[in-house]
């Protein structure tokens, strides 16, 4: 048995509570089955290989297929004590560079506490929230794995805007602006309130172009300007969409004159709605795109 720590790097840590024993979650990390449906698995993916050398120095090798790339996901087994911990390192290459993962599993009234902890290089520090929801969304599988019903299912996007992110947050953040890109492709808005503060309500409604009217709306959870912003969505009209309370947080950063964006859409209902979402929100953020650079123009 190997031990490993890495005190240097920061660590991003998510838990969850499960109804399951703790030996039944141990052994849902090192089941291949089981592996591909929930670890690194995201909602529009399709498993490819999975691999598993389940003793300390051996490792494993993942790999998704998502919109027609290769996923893949190394690592190597540094500590393996059943059922309580586990912990292994992280790559996207095979020899690129790697992270740490401990995951910790007690034992708590009927169920159990898992705990996972990830150090990251502090380059990675940006991409912290899609990190951790990518890992809280892993837990999610997991427990659907192991035998619960799950809390949904999160849809993870990044995109890079043209623009400086006190516009970026404008853009987000002022109806005269959601007017002008709240909805999918070839949809139309037609209207959009919203009151930013805490606990204040947003709504919106757009047309397709069959006609049909569609509404959303929530409430303001966390608004830290310019750089994160946390509210629910619920479809108030959506016949096509199973009806779920999610939740979406934006974390902007500057990078120059651009904006990376994060966007998190967690608890939707099913992974085809996750799937619908991601269609929509696709083009709407080629919407907020065009509107963004259209209101840098004048500026130049």
């Amino acid at each position: 048995m190997s031990l490993a720590t890495d005190i240097e790097r920061p660590a991003l840590v998510v838990s969850r509570y499960f109804d399951a024993p703790p030996e039944l979650l141990f052994d849902c990390w090192f089941d291949p089955k089981a592996v591909g449906s929930w670890l690194f698995a995201t909602p529009d993916g399709s498993s490819r290989h999975v691999e598993i050398d389940a003793r300390v120095g051996g490792g494993f090798a993942i790999h998704e297929e998502r919109d027609n790339q290769l996923a893949t996901h190394f690592g190597i087994y540094r500590e393996i004590m059943r059922p309580s911990r586990i912990v292994f390192t992280f790559s996207n290459e095979k020899s690129g560079p790697s992270s740490l993962v401990t995951v910790v599993i007690a034992p708590e009234d009927s169920g159990s506490r898992l705990t996972l902890s990830h150090q990251i290089d502090p380059e990675w520090a940006p991409m912290g929230a899609a990190i951790s929801a990518g890992w809280e969304s892993a837990l999610e599988g997991l427990a659907r794995a192991s035998g619960e019903t799950g809390n949904g299912y999160t849809l993870v996007m990044r995109r890079t805007f043209d623009a400086p992110r006190i516009l970026v947050w404008k853009v987000w953040t002022e109806a005269d602006h959601l007017l002008r890109w709240l909805c999918p492709a070839n949809f139309t808005v037609m209207f959009a309130k919203n009151d930013l503060r805490i606990g204040g309500k947003w709504r919106s409604g757009m047309k397709s172009p069959d006609g049909e009217d569609y509404i959303h709306c929530g409430e303001y959870l966390e608004i830290e300007k310019p750089s994160r912003l946390v509210f629910t969505h619920t479809w108030e009209r959506n016949d096509l969409e199973p009806r779920a309370d999610t939740k979406i947080t934006v974390v902007l950063t500057e990078r120059g004159e651009k904006t990376d964006m994060v966007f998190i859409h967690a608890g939707l209902a099913t992974p085809e709605s996750a799937c619908s979402h991601k269609y929509g929100w696709t083009g709407a953020f080629e919407r907020f795109q065009q509107h963004a650079i259209e209101l840098v123009r004048p500026n130049h």
